[in-house]
């Protein structure tokens, strides 16, 4: 993505459909993040923006471990279940190493 292009998101800040990170380096956490999108209505999560909006991006040294991390996180710690809710049913549910994160 562009500089030019995360401008526009970054203007309105932080919320629960949209993180900032300027750096990510725990796998917990960030997969922590992925279940609650996922078990909600989606969102973003944009690495090298800081919380107030700043965009320093990422050193390209880095890009290589982030992009390890996003896959770690993702393949080894999210999982896909389903939660059994009071006057609903089965719904699937996402969860770290099978405890639902919400």
């Amino acid at each position: 993505m562009k500089k030019s292009e995360l401008k526009a998101p970054t203007l309105k800040g932080e919320d629960s459909r949209l993180q900032f990170k300027t750096d990510i380096r725990n796998e917990d956490a960030l997969a922590a993040e992925m279940v609650a999108f996922s078990n909600s209505k989606g969102g973003r999560i944009l690495i090298g923006v800081t919380d107030a909006g700043g965009l320093p991006g990422v050193p390209r040294t880095d890009v290589g471990r982030i992009n390890q991390l996003i896959s770690n996180a993702a393949s080894q710690h999210v999982r896909k279940g389903n939660v059994a809710l009071p006057g609903v049913g089965f719904r699937h549910q996402a969860s770290i190493g099978g405890v639902a994160a919400n």
